[in-house]
C-alpha cells in the first residue's frame, strides 16, 4: 500500500474516532436538569439563603444554587471568607435539608493580587509558585480577577496538589463547580510541562482534570462549564462536560440572540447538555418581556440557570416584574421539571450514540427540537410575532391549542406573553415527573409515579426510556409500546414501579383491562391509566 493510501486511511480513522467515539458526551445527573439559582450582587450567606427562601415561598422549585465569586478569602485558596459566609457549614446544611445542591465557583488560577476578595494574596499562592505548579514557568499574569498564576494541569504533581485544595470544600452537600475561564487570559500560546501548546490545546487539560476529580468524588457531581462561548471559542471537552452554560450575556434581545447562537454552536459540536443563563449575566438588564422570553427559551434547554450581577435582587427575580411574570416563570420551571425524565433519557441516548439534547437547530429561525419529540422556537423581539417551520419528520401538535399540523408547515402567529411556540410530535411517548396540575398535564394524583404522556398517531409507536434510578446517572431501560390499531399498551422494565399513563386524542373508551384504575375525560378526549408492575399489558376497549 502506498503512502498516499495510508495517509487517507489514517485521516478516515481519525475522523471516525473523533466523530464516533471521543465526541460522546457524559450523562448529566438527573438533578442537574433542575432550576439553578444564584446571586452575584452581595455574595453572602444571607443573600444566598434569602434568595432561595423567596423562590420556595412562591412555590417555584429550585434544585441547585451557585455560590459565586467571591466566596473564598483569596483567588483561589478554597478557604471560606468568614466575613461573607460566617456560617457556611449551616448554610450548606440548610440547602441540603431543602434538597438543593451547592455549586461553588472557581477558576484554575491562584492570585497574589485579587480584585474583590478580603485578602490580596491567596494562602496557597507562594507554595504553588515554589513548586512551579503554574504554566509559563509560574510567571504571574493578569486576568479578570487580578494577577496570579494559572495551574499547569498537564503537570500531574500540580493536579494532585490542586485536588487537595478542592478537598477542603468538597464536602457533603456540595455537588460540583462552576468552572469558569481564567486560562484564556494567559496568551494564545503557553508553556506547560509538556512543552509549548496553544491555549485551545491546553483548555481540555484544565476542564478534564476538574471533571475527572469531581466524578471520582461524587458520581452525581457536575462541572457547570462553558461549551462554546463567544468570549473564547470552544472550552470544555465534549466528552467531559455534563452541564454547560455559554456565559456572560446581556439581558436584552441582543444578549438572548447571542446566547441562542452560542448554544446552537455548542449543539453542533456535540455537547450533550447546554443550559440557558436566564436574563443574562451582566451589562443591560432584561425588561419584563425580555425576561419572560429568556425564561421560556431556557425552559427548553438542559437547565434554567438564573442569576447574575445585572440585578440579582431585581430584574432576575420573576416577582420583581409583577404577579403575571411570577406565574409565567413558575409555569416554565414546573414544565421543565416535569420533562426531566425525558431530558435525562435523551442525554443518555446522546451519551450512547453521540449528539445533544437539542437537535435540528436553526440559526435563522432560532428554533430547535428537544430530543426527537418536542419542537420550540425562541421569541426574540418586542412584537411577539413569530414565523417558524415545523420539522419535516411527522405531524406536530400545538401544546396550547391541541391543533395538529403537518411537518414542514410554516407557522406564523403572535403569541401572548404567557405562551411561546411549543409543539409535541404526533406519535410521541414522553416520560414525565408530575406532582401538580400547573401545566395542564396530569395533576397531584400522579406525584411519585412514573408518568408517561402518549400522543397516538396512525402508526404503532415505541420508545426506550432510560429511566433515572435516583438523582444521579444510573438508569434502567424501560421499553414502551402502543399499538394504535389494537389499542394495546405494553411496558417492559427492570423494576416494579407505579405508572400513570396519559393518552391524548383518544375518541372513545368503554373499558380498560390490566390497569389498577382509569379515568376517561370525554370533553378533552384524554385517558388516564394507573398501573403497577415492571411488565404491563393494558387493553383499551
Amino acid at each position: 500500500m502506498n503512502m498516499k493510501k495510508i495517509s487517507i486511511l489514517l485521516f478516515l480513522y481519525v475522523l471516525l474516532y473523533t466523530n464516533g467515539h471521543a465526541q460522546k458526551p457524559p450523562i448529566t445527573p438527573a438533578w442537574a436538569f433542575e432550576h439553578i439559582a444564584w446571586e452575584d450582587s452581595i455574595n453572602t450567606s444571607y443573600g444566598a439563603v434569602s434568595l432561595i427562601e423567596e423562590y420556595l415561598k412562591r412555590n417555584i422549585p429550585v434544585g441547585g444554587i451557585i455560590i459565586d465569586s467571591p466566596w473564598s478569602d483569596g483567588y483561589n485558596d478554597f478557604n471560606w471568607d468568614k466575613e461573607r459566609y460566617p456560617d457556611h457549614e449551616n448554610m450548606i446544611r440548610y440547602f441540603k435539608e431543602k434538597d438543593i445542591k451547592v455549586i461553588l465557583w472557581l477558576t484554575g488560577a491562584t492570585n497574589f493580587k485579587s480584585r474583590d476578595t478580603r485578602i490580596q494574596k491567596a494562602a496557597n499562592y507562594d507554595h504553588a509558585v515554589s513548586k512551579n505548579y503554574g504554566i509559563n514557568n509560574s510567571k504571574p499574569g493578569k486576568w479578570w480577577k487580578g494577577e496570579g498564576i494559572h495551574i499547569d494541569f498537564t503537570n500531574e504533581k500540580a493536579k494532585k496538589w490542586w485536588f487537595t485544595q478542592l478537598d477542603k470544600v468538597f464536602v457533603d452537600g456540595v455537588y460540583g463547580w462552576k468552572v469558569d475561564q481564567g486560562e484564556v487570559w494567559y496568551g494564545d500560546t503557553i508553556l506547560t510541562s509538556k512543552g509549548i501548546m496553544t491555549n485551545e490545546e491546553f483548555r481540555p487539560y484544565y476542564y478534564d482534570a476538574m471533571y475527572d476529580y469531581t466524578i471520582s468524588r461524587n458520581k452525581a457531581g457536575i462541572n457547570l462549564s462553558r461549551p462554546y462561548s463567544h468570549q473564547g471559542g470552544f472550552e470544555a471537552s465534549v466528552e467531559k462536560m455534563n452541564l454547560g452554560w455559554c456565559g456572560d450575556f446581556s439581558g436584552n434581545w441582543k444578549g438572548l440572540k447571542l446566547q441562542i447562537d452560542n448554544i446552537y454552536r455548542s449543539v453542533e459540536k456535540g455537547y450533550g447538555a447546554p443550559g440557558c443563563e436566564v436574563a443574562g449575566f451582566f451589562m443591560e438588564r432584561s425588561n419584563k418581556k425580555q425576561f419572560v422570553r429568556y425564561a421560556q427559551f431556557g425552559s427548553m434547554t438542559a437547565s434554567m440557570i438564573n442569576g447574575g450581577e445585572n440585578g440579582a435582587f431585581s430584574n432576575h427575580l420573576p416577582w420583581w416584574h409583577g404577579k403575571d411574570v411570577e406565574d409565567i416563570y413558575r409555569f416554565c420551571v414546573v414544565l421543565h421539571d416535569q420533562l426531566i425524565p425525558y431530558l435525562f433519557s435523551t442525554v443518555v441516548d446522546a451519551h450512547l450514540k453521540g449528539g445533544s439534547l437539542l437537535k435540528n437547530v436553526s440559526y435563522q429561525e432560532e428554533s430547535h427540537q428537544v430530543g426527537d419529540q418536542i419542537f420550540t422556537k425562541a421569541i426574540t423581539s418586542d412584537d411577539d410575532k413569530v414565523t417558524c417551520t415545523l420539522p419535516a419528520n411527522g405531524d406536530w401538535i400545538d401544546f396550547w391549542t391541541g391543533e395538529k399540523h403537518a411537518g414542514n408547515t410554516v407557522i406564523t402567529r403572535q403569541y401572548p406573553l404567557n405562551q411561546f411556540p411549543l409543539y409535541f410530535k404526533s406519535g410521541s411517548i414522553i416520560p414525565m415527573r408530575i406532582d401538580c396540575g400547573i401545566t395542564g398535564i396530569g395533576d397531584a394524583t400522579m406525584a411519585g409515579k412514573e408518568v408517561i404522556l402518549i400522543h397516538p398517531s396512525n402508526e404503532n409507536i415505541s420508545y426506550t426510556y432510560h429511566a433515572p434510578r435516583n438523582e444521579g446517572i444510573e438508569y434502567d431501560d424501560v421499553n414502551i409500546q402502543y399499538n394504535t390499531q389494537s389499542q394495546v399498551l405494553r411496558l417492559n422494565g427492570q423494576t416494579k414501579k407505579e405508572y400513570a399513563f396519559i393518552i391524548r386524542d383518544i375518541n372513545k373508551v368503554n373499558d380498560v383491562k390490566g390497569a389498577e384504575s382509569w379515568f376517561y375525560n370525554r370533553t378533552n378526549k384524554e385517558l388516564q391509566i394507573f398501573a403497577d408492575g415492571k411488565n404491563l399489558e393494558i387493553q383499551i376497549k
